[in-house]
């Protein structure tokens, strides 16, 4: 299945593709020709601060004896010119330049085109005048030379680059030992035993399907014989996934996986930016698709593709997800709606995934390799969070002392809990803060909050409440609060003499908190401590009154809190 849609893919990308036995050459010569063929120069390639050009050219291994590359080559290739001044270098060039004039005689045969036909009568009538050009003494023998007829790279044209492929197509075929099925066309035909494109999942080469191990082999078969693949099919799913990997708009590294998303047609719809740095406005849209019944650019009835990967001398496939692109947007809908929750300023930017993931951590490096995948699964297929996240999650908050729930991890929290089959009313988050809620974890989060402004606006302590007694409190709130209510009523009548506008908007505050309990509970399941801490976060950075009924202090400590 994988391979089927990447080949799919290749016949979509086919004018954007590295094709196979290319690769990009750095470039130091330029032959440059004109239309006819005539010699015009031999230039120094300077792209801004480099001394050389990338071009996409031709290339195989070549370990000893006489192997020509087309058109692009060393001097001692494409000009025959010796790499010393020996009789044996001389020797040598002579029939290194003989192998190459054969190569682009039979492609220019085959191509019919006339650029291919100038490069040929330059051979013939102006060699001997580039060879003594005054740039061929500062050539080093490993320097490459790409002619150029006018405006034109001979290894940019594609009934060229076309040509080189089915070359060699053909020199593996011949090269293999076994005809079989082939597992992706279905046709007898070669079977290849090294697949023709060199796919790397970061700096390492991963092939897909290889066999290096007695315990992998079978059936007298070895190598990529073990999965029987044509060379022509071996060729276009490599290039295919090697386009994924490099592209930066297909290709995402999170959490030590490599994703790699695409869709069967061309589609605006940009999932990675999503993930990495989402805008407002493409979120926004993503919500509004329900109504508008798809996001602007997609196409009716497209399939997106996710696979993750990791390397292990080769390819490990960690992931595999095939949806729809309208069933990947509504996902991706839920999930942005359910992570929404405001900050002291009312808004709700969306977060990065990154950001998320890092809620449960103190530092990104220690970072569980589990969770970006568990996120990016749930963000494209909808499967609920496990509880395994909220547990990092509330362990994290209980340890970071005096700013234990920051807003990513509120909202990794409400995402978690929202994610859950069987949602109850009590469970129940919303973006904004409720103060009628009716769960009682809730309220004691929001009581913690008050309790701790009130203490910062009465004292400037040392250690506040959230730093001394958060943990126990969203653990054992029947233990803690009873003592931290008495201690307010100090608190209280401080600010009663010093500031009876704040008085009384914490008493305010406090009546009608705990209004909502019969009495403490005694200890809070791990989802009630989540619950606890979207109370806490939504009490403690709600947003400003601009009315005039919260007085200035109070809006002034939770913005800064």
């Amino acid at each position: 299945m994988i391979l089927e849609r990447l080949r799919d893919l290749h016949a979509r990308l086919a004018g954007e593709l590295v094709p196979a036995y290319h690769k990009k050459q750095r470039v130091p010569w330029i032959l440059a020709l004109d239309e006819d063929g005539r010699f015009l120069n031999i230039e120094r390639a300077e792209t801004g601060k480099k001394d050389y050009v990338e071009i996409v050219a031709p290339t195989l291994k070549r370990t000893s004896g006489t192997r020509a590359l087309l058109f692009v080559d060393k001097p001692s290739y494409a000009l025959g010119r010796p790499d010393a001044d020996t009789e044996k270098a001389r020797a040598q060039a002579d029939e290194r330049h003989t192998a190459y004039r054969r190569l682009a005689e039979a492609c220019a045969l085959s191509v019919n085109r006339p650029e291919t036909d100038a490069f040929l009568r330059f051979l013939d009538e102006g060699l001997e005048t580039a060879r003594a050009h005054p740039a061929t003494a500062d050539m080093k023998p490993g320097d490459l030379i790409a002619p150029r007829v006018g405006e034109t790279f001979l290894t940019d044209l594609p009934e060229v680059r076309a040509w080189w492929q089915e070359r060699e197509d053909e020199r593996a075929a011949e090269d293999s030992t076994l005809t079989a099925r082939c597992m992706l066309c279905g046709e007898e035909k070669p079977i290849v035993q090294v697949h023709p494109v060199d796919v790397r999942v970061g700096p390492d080469a991963a092939p897909l399907v290889s066999a290096n191990k007695d315990a992998f082999e079978s059936y007298g078969l070895s190598r990529s014989e073990i999965a029987p693949m044509c060379q022509r099919c071996a060729r276009m799913y490599g290039e295919a996934l090697a386009y994924l990997l490099k592209s930066p708009k297909h290709h995402l590294f999170l959490g030590g996986l490599h994703w790699i998303f695409w869709t069967r047609e061309e589609t605006g719809f940009d999932v990675m930016k999503l993930f990495t740095d989402p805008d407002e406005e493409q979120v926004r849209g993503l919500l509004r698709a329900p109504q508008t019944g798809m996001l602007p650019g997609t196409v009716r009835a497209n399939d997106f593709y996710a696979l993750a990967v990791t390397s292990n001398k080769r390819m490990v496939v960690r992931s595999w997800l095939t949806m729809t692109v309208d069933e990947v947007q509504h996902h991706l809908a839920r999930y942005f709606e359910r992570q929404r929750i405001l900050d002291h300023r009312g808004l709700s930017p969306p977060l990065k995934l990154l950001s998320l993931a890092g809620a449960t951590v103190r530092d990104l490096k220690d970072l569980s390799p589990q969770v970006v995948p568990l996120l990016l699964e749930h963000a494209l297929t909808g499967r609920p969070l496990p509880l395994s996240l909220l547990h990092r999650a509330v362990q994290r908050a209980r340890a970071d002392g005096e700013h234990p729930v920051t807003r990513p991890r509120a909202a990794l929290i409400k995402l978690v809990l929202l994610s859950q089959p069987d949602l109850s009313e009590e469970r129940m988050v919303h973006e904004a803060l409720t103060p009628d809620h009716p769960s009682a974890a809730y309220q004691c989060g929001r009581l913690l909050a008050v309790l701790d402004d009130i203490q910062r606006n009465a004292i400037s302590p040392k250690a506040t409440l959230v730093d001394r007694f958060y943990g126990s409190a969203s653990a054992t709130p029947a233990s803690v609060f009873g003592v931290l209510l008495r201690k307010a009523q100090a608190h209280l009548g401080k600010l009663r003499k010093e500031k009876p506008g704040l008085h009384h908007h914490f008493e305010q505050m406090l009546g009608e908190i705990m209004s909502h309990f019969d009495g403490f509970p005694r200890t809070l399941s791990l989802e009630e401590q989540g619950l606890f801490a979207i109370g806490f976060y939504q009490q403690k950075y709600r947003p400003r009154k601009t009315d005039g009924d919260e007085p200035a202090e109070a809006t002034a400590e939770a913005a800064g809190s």
